[in-house]
């Protein structure tokens, strides 16, 4: 997590909860006044749903029409609680959506063709210039939050259950029913896994940054050598 790549017009994560939000947003707004057709795309957690800049980010979009998709992937915890434990809906962001003027939706985010259908909808929405969508994403971790969190304050049934819904298994054999041939699907695992491993090569080869980049950009007169 953390990676940008501004040329691919990935913007960044970032550690702050919800700091990420206005930030679609400006993105958005950007590609309205200039009028390139783009598209802003806002992930986040449900936990995000109950911080400040959630809500100022969906009242200012809406507003002013911005051509944006908020996307909460609802996975029922928040790090170590559960969403239902700290928030009065039972959806935390579609229930809200309606705040904002806009529509409840609400969709199996483990099923990749649903979540395009919903997608292709809010896109087509936001190019035709009728303002932003909010969609819930309804999935789940199989792990912990991170190594360190064994995940043992969720129930083993609720685990089991979902593990047996995880979607790229559940894809390949939706794949297999539409008639593509088991070969094709290995062809694309392995072109995958050949490109992820190829990609962490790569960072594993490349240099440390150097301790001028540290505040490159920070100040106008020049950063780290100027400043020491």
């Amino acid at each position: 997590m953390h990676l940008t790549d501004v040329e691919k017009g990935a913007m960044g994560s970032y550690a702050i909860i919800g700091a990420h939000l206005p930030i679609a947003m400006g993105a958005a707004w950007k590609a309205q006044y200039k009028k390139t057709g783009e598209v802003a795309v806002c992930f986040f957690g449900d936990g995000t749903t109950n911080i400040g800049a959630f809500h100022e980010a969906l009242s200012m979009s809406a507003t002013w029409k911005l051509p944006v998709v908020f996307v909460c992937e609802n996975n029922l915890y928040m790090e170590y609680t559960p969403i239902g434990d700290v928030t009065p809906v039972e959806h935390p962001a579609a229930d809200r959506a309606p705040a904002y003027g806009l529509p409840k939706i609400i969709v199996d985010g483990n099923d990749a063709d649903a979540v395009y259908r919903v997608a292709r909808t809010a896109f087509d929405l936001a190019r035709a210039g009728g303002g932003p969508s909010l969609i819930e994403a309804k999935t789940y971790r199989h792990h912990g939050h991170s190594r360190a969190d064994p995940g043992k304050y969720r129930p083993d049934d609720e685990v089991k259950a979902w593990m047996t819904r995880d979607p790229i298994p559940f894809y390949r054999q939706r794949l297999l029913d539409f008639g593509v041939s088991e070969a094709s699907i290995t062809a694309i695992e392995e072109d995958v896994a050949a490109a992820v491993n190829a990609a962490t090569e790569e960072a594993k080869a490349s240099p440390p940054p150097s301790q001028d980049l540290i505040l490159k950009d920070v100040w106008a007169d020049g950063g780290w050598a100027w400043r020491n």
